[in-house]
């Protein structure tokens, strides 16, 4: 299995390989590198996608100790200098959307072009803070997981029970206390509003009509406070992880999106 180690981090990562234009994916909290498996078969082999485990999630390790969306930031770009890229488009569902950001203001250079799907540059209110706490701590408590575990999946998959079932599986057979520090960076995750103007290559944004963690003016906000050109779409019917229940949509976005930018 891939690995890279970056500080604090062993980083797995999955690379459908090829020469193709690099697209960099950073997946949702509570997912992995997994929920890109319809966009990989999509884009590749036109594209080389390189989809990312954060820490706390999928196969990749990390210390003890906290770590921010910046650290999230420099991990990716570590896969992405271990595989010897040099410029990528990068992207991602609500937290790897964060990352992507953070990703794109590290390194401008070297990002043509950034997709973001169901995300924010401003930092959660005390109002968000305290409803996520309450979320992760009891997903990372000792109660019974189930009824949580259902919730979230209702609410930031979406769609019907065979969505759900792939994602219910692994949560319920896994480690539940591995998102702890996962949940502190989220819940403290930095307002990055007064440095996004400062990234210029294309973006498209995208939110799932029904996302319940960002609303319209959110995303709405972010895509006229970046410096570059940036689009936004609305996809009817969806929830936070639109890639997961209305695949077929987010996949010719993207595929438009990518084409256009190697004209």
């Amino acid at each position: 299995m891939p690995f890279v180690t970056s500080a604090g981090a062993k980083v797995h990562f999955v690379d459908s390989g090829g020469s193709g234009p690099a697209v960099v994916l950073g997946h949702a909290f509570f997912m992995d590198h997994e929920m890109f498996a319809n966009q990989v078969a999509a884009l590749a082999p036109q594209y080389r996608v390189i989809a990312i485990d954060a820490r706390g999630h999928g196969l990749t390790e990390h210390d003890d100790g906290a770590y921010s969306f910046w650290d999230l930031a420099r991990d990716a770009w570590s896969v992405v200098d271990h595989l010897g890229i040099d410029r990528v488009v990068v992207g991602g569902v609500g937290q790897g959307g964060f990352t992507a950001l953070r990703m794109a203001l590290l390194c401008p250079p070297r990002v043509d072009g950034l997709i973001l799907v169901g995300c924010s540059a401003q930092a959660y209110s005390d109002v968000q803070r305290i409803g996520y706490r309450q979320v992760t701590d009891a997903w990372i408590g000792t109660g019974p997981l189930t009824v949580i575990a259902k919730m979230v999946a209702g609410l930031i998959i979406g769609g019907d029970r065979t969505d759900h079932q792939p994602w219910l599986a692994k949560w319920l057979s896994g480690d539940r206390e591995r998102v702890a520090a996962a949940a502190d960076c989220l819940i403290n995750a930095d307002d990055i509003s007064d440095l996004i103007g400062d990234i210029t290559c294309p973006a498209l944004l995208v939110r799932g009509a029904f996302d319940p963690a960002f609303d319209h003016d959110a995303v709405d906000l972010l895509t006229k406070g970046l410096g570059g050109p940036a689009e936004f779409h609305t996809i009817e019917g969806a929830a936070h992880t639109p890639n997961l229940t209305h695949g077929c949509e987010i996949d010719q976005l993207m595929l438009r999106f990518l084409g256009r930018l190697g004209q």
